[in-house]
């Protein structure tokens, strides 16, 4: 009896262990949100110098996480972006001599190289409907440019680019893209909406510093954004800060305040949740802010 206690203890004792090992450490961030709402995926390193990154999904509660992507040619995966049917995720990957642009199914199954041209393509992001897909494109020691292809890689074509580094796009609804520039303002970032053409463009920013990535809401009534406005520095270093607006651009209104760095920050289906990355000396991962309470959870992501 006593062995057998022992045993059991033992066990309980080695399951606990291992439980708390298994809660993943290391570089994670850039997620995004299944269009159901119940699943997340990022990316993850443990160390960054040294690993290749990964794509992986798990429950939106941080719970069975898998491995996606085994794709040792591509060191660094970033900005994977679930289909608007839930069935595949978008992301660019550092390969050869820059970046290309690929899809693979949401169970880690068919990938598929989408874009075979020369310099970096990155950040890609699906239109509203799914039917394209907008992104950056940047030549050796050229500008950062906005392209648009259909959903399998095919009629690339750039868009309308203002003078300046256009970084972010997206196609929001309609011809109506959101991005983020310097145009005019060297060293400074604002955010700016025009159509595809570059009809209708006006700047919705008017802050000082980097204010990037720029997401509209299921309800397409506000934006958030991440800003170093109040360390204004041109540096992926210091201080960042989320940010939400109307897509007018009026009442900007800083929604967190966490030392350190909130970024990437992207909606969740029923428009009163956000899933960011947060680095700081002592946190490092995925949280999710309540805005009607203004409440922050980490999301602890365990296989």
């Amino acid at each position: 009896m006593k062995k057998r206690l022992f045993l059991a203890l033992s066990t309980l004792l080695l399951l606990n262990c291992k439980s708390e090992r298994q809660e993943l450490e290391g570089h994670i961030g850039r997620p995004d949100i299944s269009p159901d709402g119940t699943k997340i995926v990022f990316i993850y390193a443990k160390d960054t110098s040294k690993d290749v990154w990964e794509i992986y999904s798990a429950n939106i509660d941080g719970k069975n996480v898998r491995q996606l992507t085994t794709f040792p040619e591509a060191r660094i995966k970033k900005g994977p972006v679930w289909s608007p049917d839930g069935e595949s995720i978008l992301f660019h990957a550092d390969i050869e001599d820059g970046s290309q642009i690929f899809t693979i199914s949401a169970n880690g199954e068919n990938l598929n190289q989408l874009t075979q041209l020369p310099g970096y393509n990155v950040e890609p992001t699906w239109s509203h409907m799914g039917n394209e897909i907008i992104f950056n494109s940047i030549l050796e020691h050229g500008k950062t440019k906005i392209y648009i292809m259909d959903k399998k890689g095919s009629r690339i074509r750039e868009l309308y680019n203002p003078d300046g580094e256009n970084w972010y796009p997206r196609k929001i609804i309609g011809d109506k893209i959101l991005f983020t520039s310097d145009f005019k303002q060297r060293g400074t970032y604002n955010i700016f909406q025009m159509d595809s053409n570059g009809s209708d463009f006006r700047q919705l920013t008017f802050l000082e510093g980097i204010n990037w990535f720029p997401e509209i809401s299921p309800a397409m009534d506000k934006i958030v954004f991440h800003s170093n406005r109040d360390d204004p520095k041109l540096s992926d270093s210091g201080n960042y800060n989320l940010y939400l607006m109307n897509t007018d651009g009026t009442e900007v209104e800083r929604i967190t305040n966490l030392p350190g760095q909130e970024l990437h920050a992207k909606w969740h289906p029923d428009g009163d949740k956000l899933i960011f990355e947060w680095h700081d000396p002592t946190s490092k991962g995925l949280y999710l802010l309540e805005l009607s309470t203004g409440a922050v959870h980490k999301i602890r992501l365990v296989p």
